[in-house]
């Protein structure tokens, strides 16, 4: 026998307690009921009403035992789960430095992963891109470890300028490939500054495979400039300062051409939820688990019987 929460058992160490305290009280309401009422009219004749301290500190030790949550024995039940994989591919270009969302574009995406990470049932990847694309973390149920891996990206991390879309989904779609039966869809966080030429062909690619493509789009459309880290803003070769732009159109592109969902700066959770609610409904999956067969019935029905019967002996007029 096991317990689920055996903390609970602690309050079996105030019957010594409990129950001196329950026969000194009826012992006194005896007493006092002999005072004023005869032994007829008080129903003095039933000797088992002594019994009743006893029955109420049994019923209050079951149910602390109940409380507790014992258990024995195991059952093998059959559990069906739908999941789907998502790939989360996040822009490192040095644009998601632009500061024009209250913070970083690159902060503001993060947390925006995290959050999708959080609430999707099913396994993750995670890409981190810029001309070239590279796999931060494979697909995997570890949740925690993909939110602690986004949380290490900063803009330039592939250490290739520019910013490739394409191959973003590309290495996506490669990725997906280790569980190809599976239904998946694909998640790209950019500011959507597009430098590569390979949009189309994975728009193509991913419609093939009845993978969809789902667009947020952080940063705003009237430009900004982007910090450095020694002061100052980041200049071209003219010394002219670099304006980003946040590109909502190219990212409406992919999503529209895959089915997906196109979301612009969606800050807050009710603006996240027309994604958070579109996972892909995955096939089903069927795993045998061994689960405790819970025994709290046991003591629970003595309780029960306990005060059923404290109750029959409360008898007398006192």
């Amino acid at each position: 026998m096991n317990f689920r929460s055996p903390q609970w058992l602690w309050l079996l160490a105030a019957l010594p307690v409990v129950l001196p305290f329950l026969v000194a009280r009826e012992r006194r309401r005896t007493s006092i009921a002999r005072r004023f009422v005869s032994e007829r009219l008080r129903g003095g004749g039933d000797p088992l009403r002594t019994l009743r301290p006893w029955m109420l500190s049994i019923a209050l030790a079951a149910i602390s035992v109940a409380l507790a949550g014992p258990y024995a024995g195991f059952r093998t039940v059959e559990v069906t789960t739908r999941e789907a994989n998502r790939i989360i591919a996040v822009d490192v270009s040095h644009s998601m430095g632009a500061e024009d969302v209250g913070t970083s574009r690159l902060s503001a995406a993060k947390a925006i992963a995290k959050r999708i990470v959080e609430r999707h049932n099913g396994r993750v990847g995670l890409i981190a891109f810029e001309s070239t694309a590279e796999v931060i973390s494979p697909l995997t149920n570890d949740g925690d470890a993909v939110i602690a891996l986004a949380d290490t990206l900063q803009p330039g991390e592939v250490g290739q300028p520019g910013s490739d879309l394409g191959a973003a989904v590309l290495a996506a779609l490669k990725l997906l490939e280790a569980d190809s039966g599976q239904k998946a869809d694909i998640v790209i966080i950019s500011d959507g500054e597009e430098q590569g030429t390979r949009v189309n062909q994975a728009v193509s690619r991913a419609r093939d495979r009845s993978v969809a493509i789902s667009t947020i789009v952080v940063g705003a459309s009237e430009g900004s400039t982007i910090p450095v880290p020694r002061g100052g803003v980041l200049r071209d070769e003219s010394g002219e300062p670099v304006v980003t732009y946040a590109r909502a159109d190219v990212m409406e592109r992919l999503s529209r051409g895959t089915g997906g969902t196109a979301l612009e700066n969606p800050f807050s959770e009710h603006e996240l939820e027309p994604l958070l609610t579109r996972a892909a409904a995955g096939a089903e999956r069927t795993a045998k688990v061994r689960v405790p067969v819970d025994r709290y019935q046991w003591p629970l029905a003595l309780a029960f019987m306990a005060f059923f019967l404290g109750s029959i002996l409360n008898r007398g007029a006192e």
